[in-house]
């Protein structure tokens, strides 16, 4: 929303822009990035009109003195003769101009008489699991944790992002599999609970090792989801971010997607709706439900683990061959290869290669390596090593020469096996 920072600057130039934006906000304890949003569609309805939000209102109190009906809701009239040109003209949904332009008269104390239009809404489909491995397969480390954090805790895009270290600190140096994170729901101004499994607690795992390496120190205030440099992220780049991602594989990717997938699949494990609702972050009807459906803590965790097959994208869930291409490619990365390299691999899959070992093989011809010999590492057929210590920076060609994974060290250092 940074392209309409102007939009705000330009509204709250004004006494009645002021008084609107500030009400909003201390009404709906919205977001900046909402009030960046109406003050943009408050600024084309002032730019279809002709006047400033000052001259708006000056005119709607005068109009509501006439006698004249017509002239009394001029204000209204200006509003459907305003949606009706954004709908033929731009093709665009106007509900939020709409709501916007009412919310403005109304803040200023000078009410429409308008209905909220008749409209008809999109489902967002949430991302299935078939294509949330596909994904994961391909992202670097960096946005896998992201895919999995968001798809483990089911948080907004706007309260992921404001998540830290010290939020998951405790739970996590002592290992454990499960965390629960207190967050803030900004939009709405609600405190709620929600949890991250093994997907996203791995994924963490990686990507903190791989920001220490790069000389990032971590501290309670850290942000989890950063930027490649470790600032804080925006929620309009995490939604670009993974889009992108997700339109070099085939898939419609988003983080609303992923909240999406949370609410759906936790759904068919049977979650109570109060508290599912209550982990996203959701307004709750009233205290009753707070209170005597919404269960302590503890109990919340095992609800969350009992349900946590359903969205568990690791495992049983991918195949024998899956993991195995995954685990190559999260080895390409460790000895240097671009995430260009990797995307270029990807795009070639189901044409120069379909399998784990065909995979090695093209990077092998790539690289212009020749084909490892038969029994490379003991020629005399004879006490052969079935395992081995290595560094990272030998493990691509022991890969490449037949060798697996099967421990990583904590020295940084691996254990691979021939069969």
């Amino acid at each position: 929303m940074a392209k309409y920072k102007k939009d705000r600057i330009w509204v709250r130039k004004f006494d009645a822009g002021r008084r609107w934006l500030d009400g909003v906000a201390a009404d709906r304890s919205g977001s900046l990035q909402t009030e960046e949003q109406y003050a943009r569609c408050l600024k084309q309805f002032c730019e279809w009109v002709g006047k400033n939000p000052d001259e708006l209102i000056a005119e709607r109190e005068e109009q509501i003195k006439s006698e004249d009906k017509k002239i009394q809701r001029k204000a209204e009239e200006n509003l459907k003769a305003f949606c009706l040109y954004l709908k033929r003209e731009k093709e665009i949904t106007f509900d939020i101009f709409h709501s916007a332009v009412r919310s403005f008269y109304r803040y200023n104390y000078n009410p429409l008489m308008v209905r909220t239009p008749k409209t008809s809404f999109n489902t967002i489909r949430p991302v299935t699991i078939e294509d949330l491995r596909v994904v994961d397969m391909a992202s670097d480390e960096r946005r896998r944790f992201f895919i999995r954090f968001l798809k483990d805790s089911g948080m907004s895009r706007e309260d992921a992002v404001e998540v830290t270290y010290g939020d998951i600190k405790s739970e996590f140096e002592r290992g454990e599999r499960f965390i629960r994170i207190n967050a803030k729901r900004r939009k709405e101004g609600i405190n709620y609970e929600t949890f991250i499994g093994p997907n996203a607690i791995e994924a963490l795992k990686i990507y903190l090792r791989i920001r220490r390496n790069a000389g990032e120190t971590i501290t309670d205030e850290t942000y989890l989801i950063a930027t490649k440099r470790g600032k804080k992220m925006s929620p309009t780049t995490l939604t670009i971010d993974l889009m992108r991602l997700g339109k070099k594989v085939g898939v419609a990717l988003s983080p609303h997607r992923l909240r999406k997938f949370f609410e759906t699949y936790l759904s068919l494990a049977k979650i109570h709706p109060v508290t599912l609702k209550y982990w996203m972050g959701h307004k709750l009807s009233g205290d009753i439900e707070a209170k005597y459906i919404i269960p302590p803590p503890p109990e919340q965790k095992n609800l969350y683990m009992g349900g946590y097959p359903k969205i568990d994208i690791a495992g049983q869930q991918l195949n024998e061959e899956e993991r195995r291409i995954q685990a190559t490619f999260d080895n390409l990365r460790l000895t240097g290869f671009s995430e260009e390299d990797i995307e270029r691999y990807l795009e070639q899959r189901g044409k120069t290669w379909t399998t784990a070992k065909e995979l090695i093989l093209v990077v092998r011809q790539r690289a212009g390596r020749p084909k490892p010999t038969e029994n490379a590492d003991c020629p005399d057929g004879k006490n052969c090593p079935v395992f081995k210590e290595i560094s990272e920076e030998e493990l691509l060609t022991h890969l490449q020469d037949g060798w697996r994974i099967t421990h990583n060290l904590k020295n940084g250092k691996v254990i691979m096996q021939r069969d």
